[in-house]
């Protein structure tokens, strides 16, 4: 196993990492409903034991998961990585190019599990599918697990966004704004104002490892495909009705296929009480916790990151 330093970390990943990967590499277009087209990428490991699937968080694509899913290569993984709708390479459903809006949050579930059984299994055969979710995917991949619990055979929740944090306004508050807003035909509009892409900093960002920071942030500088950066009225109000729904006891009861949440000590972006209350409430889930990091665990310094990926895949290697 080729594990990746800070040091020298983009030459490594420009000259090692990129075409290893890009080798391995196939891309198209899924269409659900209404010829919106769901994009994806395919990596076929040489002699693949399983297969994962990538559910990215909010604001993300599977662009940023290029190091991941090296790992995943290596391991002898295939992997499949969809751009949720208004994201990445896939369609919008907004007109502002640097806001991401969701009509209903249950379309990112469909669109997940549309790729899942038209293209996924089917290749997949009598390989074991295992999800693999960060953020918003993560309370994706906990609505999928929970409606559709024979889809995938295991499931990893990497900072799952299970409850949002918005800073010191209480959640009731900033839902009753957005309502307001909403009934005034104003979903699709920022909760913020925001017309361009901003200029960014690593100590404000997600990630706790300033190499793997700026590599991506770089790509997002390079190809405005990947400036989305703030959520619509509408997203924040299908969001906390999300979350909501997928740690109810109603829901959770469902869960019947192995689970492993992972928590990040220093997470600002969404809830550790929640998460550990999905934790009580599955029955048999497996909760790893990374003391001190910051949300985004497969971007955190390479011995935090080695350790975290050495639990993940024992966990899809458990018997």
């Amino acid at each position: 196993m080729h594990w990746i330093s800070e040091e020298n970390y983009d030459t490594v990943m420009k000259n090692e990492v990129e075409p290893f990967v890009a080798a391995r590499k196939s891309v198209g277009f899924d269409v659900r409903v209404k010829g919106e087209p769901i994009y994806y990428e395919h990596f076929r490991a040489d002699h693949p034991k399983g297969v994962i699937v990538i559910s990215h968080g909010f604001t993300e694509s599977v662009q940023k998961f290029t190091e991941s899913i090296y790992y995943m290569l290596q391991m002898g993984y295939d992997v499949w990585g969809l751009d949720h709708r208004g994201h990445g390479f896939s369609f919008r459903e907004n007109d502002n190019p640097f806001v991401v809006h969701a009509d209903r949050f249950r379309n990112y579930v469909l669109d997940l599990r549309h790729l899942t059984r038209r293209l996924v299994r089917p290749e997949a055969g009598k390989l074991p599918v295992y999800l693999y979710c960060h953020s918003m995917g993560g309370c994706i991949g906990a609505w999928i697990i929970e409606k559709y619990p024979a889809l995938f055979d295991r499931a990893v929740l990497s900072s799952p966004m299970l409850g949002l944090s918005f800073g010191r306004i209480p959640v009731p508050v900033m839902y009753a704004g957005a309502a307001i807003k909403s009934m005034r035909g104003k979903r699709a509009e920022p909760l913020s104002p925001v017309t361009e892409f901003e200029a960014e900093n690593f100590e404000k960002s997600c990630d706790s490892s300033e190499a793997r920071y700026h590599y991506y942030y770089q790509k997002r500088l390079e190809n405005p495909k990947l400036q989305t950066r703030s959520p619509s009225i509408g997203w924040g109000m299908e969001a906390v009705k999300a979350c909501s729904r997928v740690t109810s006891g109603f829901w959770t009861s469902r869960i019947r296929i192995p689970v492993l949440l992972c928590q990040a000590g220093n997470d600002t972006v969404v809830k550790n009480a929640s998460q550990n209350r999905f934790v009580s409430k599955v029955r048999g889930c497996e909760f790893y916790y990374v003391p001190n990091m910051k949300h985004e665990l497969y971007m955190t310094d390479s011995d935090i990151l080695r350790q975290y990926w050495e639990r993940v895949f024992a966990f899809l290697e458990e018997k």
